[in-house]
Parts: structure tokens; C-alpha cells; sequence
């Protein structure tokens, strides 16, 4: 199991709430993966809701600088509503969140590995 942790920022439902991924074995295409975050005030106006999505890894590919790019939930988008792409380097990751109309609404999300 793999979980890196860091914080979202995405106004005006998130400011820097904590952030979680977890893989289920490895970062690898077909592998489960869960997101889970907490809201600062949902889009109903609730505070402090929790966000929880599972799915899978869509995309794994090495770059020319050894980082891998990924891409979390695009497949089940209309299932988890937000996907994700980003890039693994070391034991850092950062990610960019999408909603499934195409938007990209929160970037630079920097997550660090803190469990293996």
C-alpha cells in the first residue's frame, strides 16, 4: 500500500485541506486507487464534508526524465465526478484535479509519500 499526503486548494470549496491517495499495491494501469479529502464548504454549503472516491489508474507512462505520469478516475468520471492527472517523482507526487466536464479546477496539488 502507497499513501502520499499533502493539501488541496481549490476556491472557494477547499483551502489547504488535507489530501490523500491511496494505492492499493503500486502505481500501475488497472490498480485501485481511493481519493480522499475534506471539503472547507461543499458546493451545498456544508463545511467541513468529507470526499471520498475509489477507482483506478487509468495511465502509467515514463517520461524522458524518469517520472511517471498518471491519471487517476477518467474512466469512472461520471461515477467519482473529479479525475485526475499528475506526474510520480521519487516520493513526491503532484496532481491536477479535473471535473468531468473537461475543467481543470484545482492545479499543483504537491502530495509527499508518507506510508509504504
Amino acid at each position: 500500500m502507497l499513501i502520499y499526503v499533502g493539501n488541496i486548494n481549490y476556491s472557494p470549496y477547499a483551502s489547504d485541506e488535507v489530501f490523500t491517495v491511496v494505492f492499493r499495491d503500486n502505481i500501475q494501469t488497472e490498480d485501485k486507487v481511493s481519493v480522499i479529502f475534506q471539503w472547507t464548504k461543499d458546493s451545498s454549503g456544508r463545511q467541513k464534508a468529507n470526499s471520498i472516491a475509489h477507482g483506478t489508474i487509468n495511465k502509467v507512462s515514463i517520461n524522458g526524465s524518469g517520472e511517471k505520469e498518471i491519471e487517476l478516475f477518467f474512466n469512472q468520471k461520471d461515477k467519482t465526478y473529479y479525475w485526475y492527472k499528475g506526474k510520480v517523482s521519487g516520493d513526491k507526487m503532484t496532481l491536477a484535479m479535473w471535473n468531468k466536464g473537461g475543467e481543470e479546477v484545482a492545479k499543483n496539488i504537491q502530495l509527499q509519500l508518507d506510508f509504504i
